[in-house]
């Protein structure tokens, strides 16, 4: 049996994963608490990326037929070199969308450049 390895299956933990469903769904749920990333991290003694993978795995659809009558927006580093941009209904605080990872290399140019 040189080479050969064996994977343990349980119904706590899914194969080849590290982490078990409970704190995957524990995860999720702080995320949707709109904890922050590090504190998640901190409390339930996982990395920061393992929150991050997990915040990946969330699809996030945007209604543009109506947007609200106030919004707010902001740009704050993401990574280094990069920027994230942020979107919300400034009287509610709900997100309406975020970008993540531009630079000024990728993002559109403002309107007033393109005359």
């Amino acid at each position: 049996m040189a080479g050969k390895m064996a994977v343990a299956e349980t119904p706590l933990v899914k194969k080849n994963h590290q982490i078990s469903v409970a704190v995957n769904q524990k995860i999720a749920q702080l995320l949707i608490e709109n904890q922050a990333m590090k504190h998640i991290a901190h409390r339930l003694s996982i990395s920061t990326s393992s929150v991050m993978r997990k915040l990946n795995e969330f699809k996030f659809e945007t209604d543009w037929n109506t947007l609200p009558e106030v919004m707010s927006w902001d740009e704050y580093a993401f990574k280094k070199e990069k920027m994230s941009f942020i979107a919300q209904d400034f009287d509610f605080l709900n997100v309406i969308s975020i970008l993540d990872g531009w630079n000024s290399s990728n993002h559109p140019k403002p309107l007033s450049t393109l005359s």
